[in-house]
């Protein structure tokens, strides 16, 4: 785990070269054109201030290959700085590729759609100008609007929509249901025999629409909350959770499953906690969601909510107890659910999504429960990306006696977040060396490699430990994602180049790589294109 914190951190500098070139939504698009009229490339949910990429971006890449680039996104991020990259580029508005790139464009708002970036996606969308009446461009758009809850939009969306003489399922469905929830039983019997008639019928849908109608079925079917349609729809009904009602649940579902105030508990928490650990909503939308839990919702809760309850009624308690003015003092209960949260994590990204919900939290403790719970806050800081916090905690594990074995990763971790450069790295690199012990010398040699690749300086004795220990092994990269990484950097095509790179990494970034491909092959694969 402590490793994935410091490849967490190569990741991100691996990746900036080539995304260098180059949240909440706004009522109108982000203009990167003034005098022009906006399409479904130019518009953007970036400005160049928030770190937008130039307009060029897709300038040097061919729509063909573009689109199978982005119809590879991921739906789920791993890994917190392969996503945002991805944010950054699928963000940023630009001139479009050269020829027919309207396949690339779907697969551009698809790919939004797939990430859960419900409030970019439909800012987006509002500003494609014709694009939106593309039957999948709308239908995209349509499922965001449903998971911000803006019913009205989304169903402005349906209707708009080119779809021709045969409409997808999806519209059809979605003009059902807007007819059902406002009480015009007619329509929806109609956009239900469309359905039938085009093979389209779905049990499931006719009982819910149903039941959101007014009409529910002697036994209304379970709830289903697979897309963002489902979700609000079985909300309007209100159907009742089956089993595991979750297991296949789409980011946008999340989303709007998060944000509707009636929803069921705890499925509401336990989207919340999907979605902000997914990056599709923002620790304090999460931490507002999970803090209105209803007080006797107690069980299936996700570990990140109990403890936010422990937290809170600590909290609130020292409040009441404080002097009137004076700040509530951070406390060893505060630290020992934290800690608590922390420990429990199963994986990688489960640490690091309760690392950012709590790193406020994290930054005002003033003491650690004990030593391990110590080493746990220093590593969340690192995680966090929070430098001048990890370095202070970091010192205080080492006070409170925390091995040198246990902290020499994260003072390589800080090395490669402050750049890896200068006498600070080589003295971490040093430090991850000696305290590694022969257990630990293949995961020393892959932090070294890594800080190497990010232009630490390499002196004798870090080449003999690497040449007397090969780095510790990791995934291989996707072959031929590396192969057309290296052309897009040749063509300086930013835009794929980047995407690319998260595809050759995979759902995990860079952090499950082998060395040599997570660290200086990757890094001058990504450079190539700076």
């Amino acid at each position: 785990m402590v490793t994935r914190s410091l490849a967490l951190a190569a990741a991100i500098g691996a990746l900036a070269p080539l995304a260098a070139q180059a949240q909440q939504a706004l009522p109108t698009p982000i203009e990167t054109q003034a005098l022009s009229a906006l399409d479904a490339w130019s518009v953007s949910a970036l400005s160049r201030e928030q770190g937008a990429l130039p307009a060029n971006l897709w300038a040097n890449s061919d729509p063909e290959v573009l689109a199978l680039v982005l119809d590879r996104m991921p739906a789920v991020y791993e890994s917190p700085a392969t996503l945002t990259l991805a944010r950054r580029v699928l963000f940023s508005g630009g001139d479009a590729p050269r020829g027919d790139a309207s396949s690339a464009a779907r697969e551009r708002f698809e790919a939004l759609g797939k990430m859960g970036a419900a409030d970019e996606l439909a800012t987006m969308a509002a500003g494609a100008g014709s694009a939106l009446s593309d039957v999948q461009i709308a239908q995209y758009a349509a499922q965001a609007e449903l998971a911000r809850g803006r019913r009205a939009e989304a169903c402005a969306r349906g209707r708009n929509a080119n779809g021709g003489e045969s409409p997808p399922p999806f519209l059809l469905r979605l003009r059902a249901y807007c007819a059902a929830v406002t009480g015009d039983r007619a329509a929806a019997d109609l956009a239900l025999e469309f359905a039938r008639a085009a093979n389209a019928e779905d049990a499931w849908y006719t009982g819910a629409i149903g039941a959101a109608g007014g009409a529910p079925a002697a036994r209304p079917p379970a709830a289903r909350y697979d897309n963002s349609l489902a979700a609000q729809l079985s909300i309007a009904a209100n159907l009742r959770p089956g089993p595991n009602p979750l297991a296949n649940s789409s980011t946008l579902a999340l989303v709007a499953l998060a944000r509707h105030a009636n929803a069921p508990q705890p499925q509401r928490a336990q989207a919340a906690a999907l979605a902000f650990r997914r990056g599709a909503i923002g620790v304090q939308e999460a931490r507002t969601i999970l803090g209105a839990t209803p007080a006797e919702i107690t069980s299936a809760l996700p570990p990140i909510a109990i403890a936010l309850r422990r937290v809170t009624a600590v909290n609130t308690a020292s409040a009441v107890a404080a002097a009137p003015g004076s700040a509530s003092p951070a406390s060893l209960e505060v630290g020992a659910a934290i800690a608590e949260v922390l420990r429990q994590a199963a994986t990688p990204a489960d640490f690091n999504a309760a690392a950012r919900f709590f790193a406020q939290d994290i930054a005002g403790l003033q003491s650690a429960p004990d030593q391990a719970s110590a080493v746990l806050f220093a590593r969340a800081a690192v995680a966090s990306g929070d430098r001048q916090v990890a370095q202070r905690l970091i010192q205080s594990a080492r006070q409170a006696g925390a091995a040198e074995a246990t902290l020499a990763p994260l003072d390589a971790a800080m090395a490669a977040l402050a750049g890896a450069r200068g006498e600070q790295s080589t003295l971490a690199m040093q430090r991850r060396i000696d305290a590694a012990g022969a257990a630990q010398a293949r995961a020393a040699a892959r932090d070294v490699a890594i800080l190497a690749a990010l232009g630490a300086p390499v002196n004798g004795s870090v080449q003999r430990f690497i040449l007397a220990n090969a780095p510790q092994g990791g995934a291989r990269a996707d072959a031929g994602a590396l192969v057309a990484l290296g052309a897009a950097a040749e063509r300086s095509a930013v835009g794929e180049g980047a995407l690319l790179a998260i595809v050759a990494a995979g759902d995990g970034g860079v952090a499950r790589l082998d060395a040599d491909l997570g660290g200086a092959n990757h890094s001058r694969a990504t450079g190539a294109g700076s």
